[in-house]
């Protein structure tokens, strides 16, 4: 399985997990963009996203389906598919 991870902040984890929240919006920038397309330009095809409550070693973590991205007004629209696993601490 491929995953996308993403740290992203307490208020917009607890969103996601919530159901409330279901696109994560990323600045198209040259990271972004070289997680979301492979070296040829072509899209990288994710199974699920991790996202991660910051960078501490036990941060709360959750699994989600990836249900592909879009580019609009110079931003990703990463969706947010099915919550697989709730959130838990590491």
């Amino acid at each position: 399985m491929t995953t996308l991870k993403i740290v992203i902040k307490a208020q917009y984890f607890d969103q996601i997990a919530s159901g409330d929240k279901t696109i994560e919006y990323r600045e198209v920038t040259p990271f972004w963009t070289s997680r979301l397309f492979d070296e040829n330009g072509k899209r990288r095809d994710y199974d699920r996203i991790e996202f991660i409550n910051g960078y501490h070693k036990d941060a709360r973590r959750m699994i989600t389906g990836f249900d592909g991205f879009s580019t609009r007004n110079n931003q990703y629209l990463i969706r947010v598919g099915k919550i697989y696993r709730k959130p838990h601490r590491k």
